[in-house]
């Protein structure tokens, strides 16, 4: 569906003027800006061997030069001085997925450019480098007009509009730092294995260890001549890195020291027990409940079809993580029961504020406060989720918006020049929209969609129900039958009709744009007024919660990741599970085989691959007994969006590309288990094994500068 997308900083905190080392080392997700004063010592006791300055340096060359936010959701890493780039097989899914059709499938077969001349330029795809970052907490708290000031921050950084700054509130408002970006729009891919390499294990595997999953793809960043940014052209040449990682084949052991950088998404370590509670009464049950209609509906349409499965493969792969993830997650939160770890540590907060008169007056009853607002809006995530997961769902309510924001142009016959540019904007839409569109598929999302608004409170129903063309059908069934019969937001036929004489009354009868429009009634009358004002509220008691946990812990926090590069850093390591379970910190290429299951969706592997591991043919990559290390597990803290990340050794050198965390860590978004968390990523010498000895792209490792 193309319409479906779901969509460490640290912030050092001085109390009294003192800093304070925060918790585990493996712990945290740090802002670069700061290991010199504050991690580098413990990192150094790890086994770190380079100085601060050569990971993050604004004048010279550093770690952070050879990472990259790549798109809005993965990290990748530059690994040669021609700008190659490693990200994730599942962060390369989309863009492989772009390039692939029923002739050349390049999600099944895989996919290897052999020189420059074959690598395929994807439209839309960007990589973001750091340049910079800096603490302007001081400067927005002392403005006046903070809007005002925020964009006087950004005229000075940008450059004349060369680079992008991004202002980031972190600590719920309480500290602002600017972030300076340059970024770079003409990519290119590489390589890619076979998807039964890239995803081996599948949904079954997914979040679980042992792992046995090549999950890799490599792109190259072109530039101009002269280096700098610029849009695809035949011209661009590939982009010369001020850094790039050299890759290690030396293998790693226990207990050897690991960095990750990378752009983290979000976490919520510091959520109130009110929030804990919404979270797994509310939110995971819901998105787990959707989800999985989702899925069900997209995979009946993809078994059916060899190009549906191509078109929604990528879709699909995401909103499978995503149904697992929360089912991990709400796992952890009833094992481990954390409202009431939670409602016990604010106990104890209440206590020390009721100690001191000038506490009391500043931070009151403030988890009172919390839990009181959530009570007033009881069954608020529930319903909101039910509205832009559920009854937003269908694709055609893309195309539809579009036309509903065109009504003012159609609405005046004589506006001939307005009609005309709405008419061309929404012919352009359409032909991309009606292109690839499944209407099965998107029929059977509308049914789920009435099925989950009417899930939502009965106070706040949408009045699509009421409406005489529903009434008159009766059923969810029919109802969508009516709209994919005659809306021409789901039939490009009434569609052309409607463009070539547009009017006003056409659209307002269309009954896909009754139902946009009782959706945006819905909203608007029912939910965002709500909505807004416990936004509003909680943001004020969030700011004044942290304020009041810092200054009881009397140490430095790390603030929620946000999308932000940050570094983290820990040991390799295994683990027990919940259960006890004893797990191995490494992976073979043998037990691929041991995995290996004929025409199996999850566990096929091609021949070739079975053969080489049979023999032991594994090259230069395999260790001295024999054997070729798959995957690898190490405690660093990471989170979505350090897909593809670089797991970095002590001398600065890639051994790794980070792809998932283990089942036991589903919960680490939430809080912090130092015994259990950990990070899975693929060995950088299976990587090599796979582009050299596999896929025969030996050139594509003489670029890059191998250590051993």
């Amino acid at each position: 569906m193309k319409g479906l997308k779901l969509r460490l900083l640290a912030l050092i905190v001085l109390v009294n003027g003192t800093l304070f080392a925060a918790g585990p080392p493996d712990e945290g997700m740090w802002l670069p800006l700061f290991i010199k004063d504050y991690n580098y010592a413990e990192m150094q006791r790890l086994g770190l061997k380079l100085t601060p300055e050569q990971i993050y340096s604004v004048n010279s060359s550093s770690l952070k030069d050879a990472i990259v936010k790549l798109g809005e959701f993965c990290t990748g890493e530059i690994i040669s001085d021609q700008g190659l780039m490693l990200t994730n097989h599942h962060c390369g899914f989309d863009a492989i997925a772009s390039q692939s059709t029923e002739e050349h499938n390049y999600l099944d077969d895989g996919f290897w450019a052999m020189n420059k001349g074959e690598e395929l330029p994807i439209e839309g795809l960007f990589v973001t480098f750091l340049k910079s970052m800096y603490d302007v907490t001081d400067r927005i708290n002392a403005a006046e007009d903070i809007d005002a000031e925020m964009a006087k921050i950004e005229a000075e950084y940008n450059n004349d509009g060369k680079y992008k700054v991004d202002i980031k509130e972190m600590f719920d408002g309480n500290a602002f730092y600017v972030f300076i970006y340059e970024i770079y729009s003409d990519i290119r891919l590489v390589g890619a294995p076979p998807s039964s390499i890239g995803k081996f294990g599948g949904d079954t595997d997914n979040w679980m260890w042992p792992r046995h999953t090549g999950d890799f793809s490599m792109f190259r960043i072109y530039a101009a001549p002269d280096n700098s940014p610029a849009e695809y052209n035949e011209n661009n040449v590939p982009y010369n890195p001020n850094h790039f990682l050299p890759v290690s084949t030396a293998g790693m052991s226990e207990g050897d020291f690991t960095m990750i950088m990378g752009f983290p998404a979000r976490t919520n370590r510091y959520m109130t027990s009110p929030e804990i509670e919404d979270q797994q009464t509310g939110r995971a049950p819901v998105i787990i409940e959707v989800s999985e209609k989702y899925l069900e509906i997209m995979k009946v349409e993809m078994d059916e079809s060899e190009a549906v499965r191509i078109a929604n493969a990528s879709d699909y792969a995401s909103m499978a993580n995503t149904h697992k993830y929360y089912q991990g997650q709400l796992r952890g939160l009833k094992k481990f029961d954390l409202i009431s770890q939670q409602e016990e540590y604010e106990a104890e907060l209440q206590t020390w504020i009721n100690a001191d008169e000038e506490r009391k007056a500043k931070y009151g009853n403030i988890v009172d406060g919390l839990k009181e607002l959530y009570k007033k809006t009881q069954k608020l995530t529930d319903d909101m989720l039910y509205l832009n997961f559920g009854g937003f769902s269908p694709d055609f309510i893309g195309i539809g918006f579009s036309a509903f924001r065109s009504q003012q142009a159609f609405s005046n016959p004589d506006a001939t020049e307005e009609i005309d540019a709405a008419v061309a904007a929404l012919r352009e839409e359409g032909e991309g929209f009606f292109a690839g569109y499944n209407r099965t598929m998107d029929r059977n999302m509308m049914v789920m969609a009435l099925d989950f608004l009417k899930k939502m409170s009965s106070d706040r129903q949408a009045d699509i129900f009421d409406h005489p063309l529903y009434t008159k059908k009766g059923t969810n069934e029919a109802f969508a039958d009516l709209i994919f019969k005659k809306s021409m937001f789901t039939n490009k036929k009434l569609f052309d009709k409607f463009l070539k004489k547009p009017s006003m009354e056409k659209l307002e009868n269309d009954p896909g744009l009754i139902y946009i429009q009782s959706l945006m009634t819905l909203y608007r009358g029912k939910l965002a007024a709500v909505d807004g004002q416990f936004e509003a509220e909680s943001e004020e008691m969030r700011k004044l919660y942290m304020q009041a946990i810092t200054e009881k812990e009397n140490r430095a926090f790390y603030p929620d990741a946000d999308f932000t590069m940050r570094l983290t850093y820990g040991s390799v390591m295994s683990y027990d599970s919940w259960e006890g379970k004893p797990f191995e910190t490494f992976t073979y290429a043998s037990q691929i085989l041991d995995k290996y299951v004929a025409g199996d969706a999850e566990f096929d592997v091609p021949e070739r691959l079975r053969t080489l591991i049979a023999a032991k043919d594994f090259g230069d990559y395999g260790n001295d007994d024999g054997t070729l290390n798959v995957c690898f597990l190490h405690n660093t803290d990471i989170t979505g969006g350090n897909s593809g990340s670089p797991v970095i050794n002590a001398n600065g050198e890639l051994i790794g590309c980070a792809f998932d965390g283990n089942w036991e860590s589903m919960t680490s978004d939430l809080f912090w288990q130092d015994e259990y968390v950990r990070t899975i990523s693929v060995d950088i010498r299976y990587v090599l094994f796979i582009i050299d000895k596999f896929a025969g792209a030996g050139h594509l490792v003489e670029e890059m500068k191998l250590v051993k």
